[in-house]
């Protein structure tokens, strides 16, 4: 199983410059460290109401998180064997999030946890699948969407801080996603060259196995996950002195 994530708002960009400072947004208030409270309300606000991204502090868009690249590959001899590719695709739905946590942002931050609650997150663009799904093959090339409700989902990673120029930076070293979703659901069009009845009837199929779909998916999925959120979280980290990230 591979999966390969790229693209403007999930690429890795760590920035040594120090000639433009932090910017945050005028309405932006910043918490002391250590408080909890403060840091999970601050996180919230940014998700719902700075959702197109913080240019200041190399925030990029939450909502739509932009991916111009993204491959699932599920090989092996279990029920799904899949090749799975999406160019060009939107992930929205993340400036409902609700954030349910947030540890570990102290004034010696080693590990950090973030949890977050979207009522759902949709991913939309251009895809092309070849394969196996379950006991039927599967092709196609167009237009997809996948969308998940009540979705779940914890990150944890770890990190220290590094001496770069005269400031400390949170350096992101090693980050972990996991997630729960109350509802999967696929639709790809122009599959079979455009065939609408057994396109029509894979849609139909796929929807109706969604939790044996998701289960074999899952590790993939994650593995997107975890290269996403990486890239968005270092983007941040990386650009701005983790002291200045507080009162």
């Amino acid at each position: 199983m591979k999966v390969v994530v790229s693209g403007t708002a999930v690429t890795l960009l760590i920035v040594l410059s120090t000639s433009l400072a932090a910017q945050f947004p005028s309405d932006y208030t910043l918490c002391p460290k250590d408080d909890q409270k403060c840091i999970v309300e601050r996180i919230g606000t940014t998700f719902t109401k700075h959702s197109v991204g913080i240019p200041g502090i190399d925030l990029v868009s939450l909502d739509p998180l932009k991916i111009q690249k993204m491959d699932i590959v599920q090989g092996g001899n279990g029920p799904i064997n899949i090749v799975l590719n999406f160019k060009n695709v939107d992930l929205t739905g993340l400036s409902q999030s609700v954030v349910k946590k947030a540890n570990g942002f102290t004034a010696n931050p080693t590990k950090m946890e973030l949890g977050i609650l979207a009522p759902f997150t949709t991913l939309i663009g251009a895809y092309k699948i070849n394969g196996k799904v379950l006991i039927l093959p599967i092709q196609g090339e167009g237009r997809s969407n996948m969308t998940m409700e009540n979705i779940h989902i914890q990150l944890k990673w770890t990190g220290k801080l590094v001496d770069r120029e005269g400031k400390k930076f949170y350096q992101l070293d090693k980050l972990k996603a996991t997630f729960d979703t109350t509802r999967f659901h696929m639709h790809f069009s122009n599959l079979f060259n455009g065939d609408k009845a057994l396109g029509d009837n894979m849609n139909v199929f796929l929807n109706e196995n969604w939790q044996d779909i998701l289960k074999e998916l899952k590790p993939a999925i994650i593995d997107a996950f975890v290269k996403i959120f990486q890239s968005v979280i270092s983007g941040v980290f990386n650009k701005v002195p983790y002291d200045e990230l507080f009162q």
